[in-house]
């Protein structure tokens, strides 16, 4: 499932918005006319999302070190004292928060997307809640890239650091040797790096790149202004 870009994307910080959400979500939802019945169900799927982020992951992750750190003072540990193993407790939830169904979190946010479309949000409510991204994708008309050139097996390589703003991807071509702009295909996870070999072994060659947009498996927007470097043998 793909994050929203107001969602936090460091764990430590994901189960303080969710706890911050079931908060203020009641108060949001009734001045926006959603049901009240709704906005709880997606309060207890907070709360739980919540619970099991900020308390029981890092049980288990604690667990496993010490569990492996055990196992290795077993195998090819010194002292003459037996090793016991930990034994794992999980914890117990909070009073009033209980396991929820699969999904919880894509609930949230559809919810989420509900709510901005109702006639009474503003940004100072979303504001409130913690559902105003950090990015905006309608704030940008195209990509954000970067190129470097980067040593390579037989020639340099040309590295591509793009932002997306939200989108699916970006649609990539490039111009090198006075020819037309040619496909570089869609990537959708930055970086991108361009292996190609040289036009002419052994001559240094500059390159010229663009983006734009991909989403739903079309490319749109504009594309961005050209970029160039030289790659070298």
């Amino acid at each position: 499932m793909k994050l929203q870009n107001y969602f936090p994307r460091p764990l430590s910080e994901q189960s303080g918005w969710l706890e911050h959400f079931a908060s203020r979500l009641p108060a949001a939802a009734a001045a926006m006319g959603v049901p009240a019945g709704e906005a709880a169900e997606v309060v207890a799927d907070a709360l739980w999302c919540a619970f099991v982020l900020g308390q029981c992951l890092p049980l288990v992750r604690a667990f496993a070190r010490a569990t492996t750190a055990a196992g290795n003072a077993v195998l090819s540990g010194k002292g003459e004292s037996a090793v016991t193993m930990p034994v794992f407790a999980p914890p117990s939830p909070p009073a009033g928060v209980a396991p929820r169904p699969p999904g919880a979190l894509g609930r949230i946010f559809a919810l989420v997307a509900r709510l901005k479309l109702q006639p009474g949000y503003a940004e100072s409510l979303g504001t409130d809640l913690g559902i105003v991204g950090r990015e905006n994708a309608a704030e940008h008309a195209t990509p954000k890239f970067t190129v470097r050139a980067l040593p390579g097996q037989s020639a340099e390589v040309v590295r591509l650091k793009f932002f997306k703003f939200g989108h699916a991807g970006v649609c990539m071509e490039s111009r090198r040797g006075g020819g037309d702009w040619e496909p570089l295909g869609v990537d959708t996870e930055s970086p991108y790096d361009d292996e190609r070999p040289l036009l002419a072994a052994d001559t240094p060659e500059v390159r010229e790149y663009r983006m734009r947009f991909w989403d739903k498996g079309t490319p749109n927007g504009d594309w961005t202004g050209v970029a160039k470097v030289t790659v070298s043998p």
